[in-house]
């Protein structure tokens, strides 16, 4: 499956910047869209992709797979 590139800009988005309200920023959209977004994105793909953390969001091993190929398209784009 191809993930909706919406979700995956929003996605790579959060793990750049290691926070959902950072990553709204950066978009220039509500927290409330990154956060669905991500929901989305998880639920169509079955995998949890970002651990929180203290620190902020961290990729989990899906979420790192995922990272590179959002990085590789962004960079196609």
């Amino acid at each position: 499956m191809i993930p909706d590139w919406e979700h995956l800009r929003h996605f790579h988005a959060i793990v750049q910047h290691g926070s959902i309200r950072r990553a709204a920023q950066a978009l220039g959209v509500n927290h409330t869209t990154v956060s669905r977004r991500l929901g989305a994105l998880e639920t169509a793909l079955g995998v949890r992709l970002l651990e929180r953390l203290p620190e902020g969001y961290v990729p989990t091993t899906a979420g790192e797979l995922l990272r590179a190929a959002a990085q590789r398209a962004a960079e196609g784009i």
